[in-house]
């Protein structure tokens, strides 16, 4: 087994008020985890954070959580998921392969 782990990157590189680009769960390159739940790690310096998540492409993002402090807790990987940071706030996920 093996720890596979990424960060939710902000395209513009600051980590503050920005959406991240969206990350997609279960896929590493060609190969399928078949994971369902994984652990995320949200470390706020200013503000919230909402997790958000949606199950297609062409499906609303929904916020599954909100964050209003620093936190590492297991979670539900859906397909396709981002987060939206008010503030200065740095977020990864991890998954056991």
């Amino acid at each position: 087994m093996a720890n596979v782990s990424a960060k939710f990157i902000d395209p513009a590189g600051v980590y503050s008020g920005y959406t991240s680009e969206e990350m997609h769960g279960h896929v590493r390159g060609r190969n399928q985890t078949k994971q369902t739940r994984g652990v995320i790690q949200v470390v706020i310096t200013s503000g919230t954070v909402n997790l958000e998540m949606r199950v297609a492409e062409n499906a609303p993002w929904l916020v599954a959580k909100t964050y209003d402090v620093s936190t590492i807790e297991e979670f539900v990987i859906p397909p396709r998921m981002r987060v939206v940071a008010d503030g200065d706030a740095e977020v990864w996920y991890a998954e056991t392969v």
